[in-house]
This record gives C-alpha cells, structure tokens and sequence, in this order.
C-alpha cells in the first residue's frame, strides 16, 4: 500500500513538472516573442521621439544662429527580459560626413544672382532690380530754395522739396505717397540756411518708408530717380539681381540610426537637409519635414536646409545604451536667385519620401512645375518665375560626452 502512494507521488511530481515546462515552453515559445516585439518596437516609437526632439533642437540653433549648445539623447537598443531567453536589441548611431552621407542640392536655371551693390545717384535715372535696401540716403550739399529730388517706386512716390521756412531760412518737406495714401507729409528740417548741407536718412522708420513701403514692394523692384537740379546725390547700398549662371552645388553631413531589432522589423532613422526620415524594407516616409515653402501668390520658393558636421572624431557609437547628441551652430549661408525653370536636384538615397514631400508641396503653391524620381535622385523643375532663396546652416555635432572645440 505504501509503495503504491509513493509511485502515485512521483507520477503527480513528473506531471505538474511536465505542466511547468509545458507552460514555460509556450510563453518562451508563444508569448516571449510577441512581449519582445512589443518591446522592440515601442523602442522604436522612444527613437522616432528622440529624433524629433533632436529636429525640434537643430531647427531652434539655425533660426536663431544661437551659440549655446544644446544635448539630446537617443536610445540605441533595448534590454532583454529576465529568466527567460531572449535577444537584446542593438542599434548604431552615425555622424555622417559631406562625403558620405550621399545627400547633397544643386541649382540650376535660367536667372539672376542677388548681389551686393552701391550707387551715388547724381542725375535722373533708374535702379532696377533691387531685392532689399541696406542703406538709403539723400544727402543735399547746397540747399537752394525751389529744389525738388523725387523717387518712385510704383506705387510709391516720395518728393524731397526745400522751400522758404521764415526770414529767408530754409526747411525740408518730405512727402510720401503709397498709391493713393499720403503717408507722411511734414517737415523733416526746419530753420536752415541757403547753401547748407543736408543728410536725410530715408530708412528712418519716422518717414514711414522702411516700415509702410518698401516692405510691400513686389520684388524685385526698380526706383527711378527725378532731380531739378545737380545740388544733391542719393546714396544707396543694395542687393540686386544680376545676370549670372545659375549652378548651386551643396553637399551635407547627416545623422543616421541604424536598428538591429530580434523581433521587430529593422528600422532607420535619418536626419538630413532639417528631414527626419523613417527607413524599412517596406518604404522610406519623411516623419518631419524640412523648411521648404513655394507660393505661386508671391513667387517665391524658400528652401531651408541643414548640414550636420561632425567633429573631433566623436562621430559614432554603437550597443544598446542611451548616448548623447551635442550640437553648436556653426554658419549660415544663403544664396538667392530670380528666374525660370529653376530645376532643384536632390541627390539622397530616400528618394521617394522626398518626392512625395516636395511633390505635396508644389501642388499646393499653385506653382507650374514638374518632378522625376530616380535612382537616388528627386528632380524638381519650376516653370513660374519666382525669387528662389536657398538658405544652408551648418550645426557642428558630436555624439558621446564632453565637447571638442
């Protein structure tokens, strides 16, 4: 009898560790991966994050040029579960260089390039062409009552008169006119004496012109100039378009996560140009897009781009810990043209995901234009004349702690 209870012992002892290993097979089996996965790819949702705050950062150090650096993280890979067997997910994070991040912007077109100009403007004439005013003066070397020096810039019209003041002394009437509003009309001198000198600095924002006029003039705009007599020169330092051939070649550095998931599907993460793009084997998709607009209303199409540059060798790192992304604004260049058939040729090895970017872009600015896609290429070329601005900032980077000057 007693021999019996004991062999119906080690049978319940063999069948509940038959259930135990039963059961820890399926959850190793069954579960383990799907818990895993789901680990993984909320790992990957952790990175999508990191990289749009590291956009979010990168953005911030371009518009205000800000010297200060700034630190963001990102999570390589994940850990595995305890007691059980499981893979631990790795990653690699990358500073890319000019050289080989194989993401570059070229220009071409029919056009003109912005250009830095001064004029002393002594006799009726025309400026045409101007993008912006720097500086904008009259000065009237041997005032003489009944003068007049005038400028129009359509609609704008801007008459500089001396007339008697009182006791045969001299004053200065400024009268400005944007189409059919008189904006300013009064004295800008008073109690001067015939052949005086006189300076005037027309960009004054008391005369109104720098503030309720030029900045409503469509570019690029002309200014013609009307005297009554040789007494006076305007002086000017201006942007202007000229003609050049138009051929703008960029190359820039990137920053690439590079997934080794057990579970997941493996998935990149890639900032380039100011982009933040998702990269599997299914497709490329840009999560964040770059500065980019395009109006058929206004003529423009304004480009922001950013080139990441590593330094002092800290420009990889690979496992599974967090590592830190150090970035310090470096320089702003910007390169403006006017003109037609402007073609934008974006060399990038996600060539779909900017294409169906840009291509959402230029449908809605209304814009006549045409876009290819290749291999490793988007082509962009726009018909309608437009000022086409490419600005490029260049972040310096580095991945790891401390900071190399």
């Amino acid at each position: 009898m007693m021999r019996n209870k004991g062999q119906v012992g080690v049978v319940v002892a063999i069948l509940i560790v038959a259930l135990l290993v039963s059961v820890l097979i399926t959850i190793q089996v069954y579960y383990i991966p799907k818990w895993m996965k789901g680990r993984e790819a909320q790992h990957m949702d952790e990175v999508a994050n990191q990289f749009a705050s590291l956009k979010y950062s990168l953005d911030l150090q371009a518009v205000e040029k800000a010297s200060s650096p700034l630190t963001n993280s990102i999570t390589l890979g994940s850990k595995e579960l305890p007691y059980f067997v499981t893979s631990r997910a790795f990653g690699s994070l990358q500073i890319l260089s000019s050289t080989t991040s194989n993401f570059s912007i070229t220009i071409q077109g029919d056009g003109m390039e912005k250009d830095l100009q001064s004029f002393d403007v002594t006799v009726n004439s025309t400026i045409t062409n101007i993008s912006s005013l720097l500086t904008f003066e009259i000065y009237i070397e041997n005032l003489q009552n009944g003068d007049f020096f005038n400028f129009t810039s359509s609609p704008a019209f801007v008459s500089i008169h001396v007339e008697n003041f009182y006791d045969g002394m001299l004053k200065i009437v400024m009268r400005v006119i944007n189409g059919s509003q008189i904006i300013f009309n009064q004295s800008v001198a008073v109690g001067l004496n015939a052949g005086d000198s006189y300076l005037i600095n027309l960009l004054n924002e008391d005369y109104k012109i720098s503030t309720d006029v030029i900045p409503y003039l469509h570019k690029p705009f002309n200014i013609t100039f009307n005297f009554s007599s040789p007494r006076a020169e305007f002086r000017l330092k201006c942007y202007r378009y000229v003609p050049a051939t138009v051929q703008q070649y960029n190359r820039m550095g990137t920053i690439k996560y590079e997934a080794e998931n057990a579970y997941y599907i493996d998935q990149d993460y890639i900032y380039e140009g100011g982009a933040v793009i998702l990269s599997q084997y299914t497709g490329d998709t840009m999560l964040y897009p770059p500065f980019f607009f395009a109006s058929n209303a206004t003529k423009t199409v304004n480009i922001t781009l950013i080139n990441v540059i590593g330094i002092g060798g800290k420009t990889g790192a690979a496992g599974y810990g967090t590592y830190s992304i150090r970035t310090n604004f470096s320089k702003w260049n910007s390169y403006e043209y006017w003109g037609s058939n402007f073609i934008i040729n974006i060399t990038t090895k996600y060539p779909s995901a900017w294409k169906k970017f840009l291509e959402d872009e230029m449908e809605e600015s209304g814009l006549t234009y045409t876009i290819e896609e290749g291999n490793e290429y988007v082509k962009v070329q726009i018909q309608t004349k437009v000022i086409l601005t490419l600005n490029i900032a260049d972040i310096c980077a580095q991945i790891g702690p401390g900071w190399v000057v």
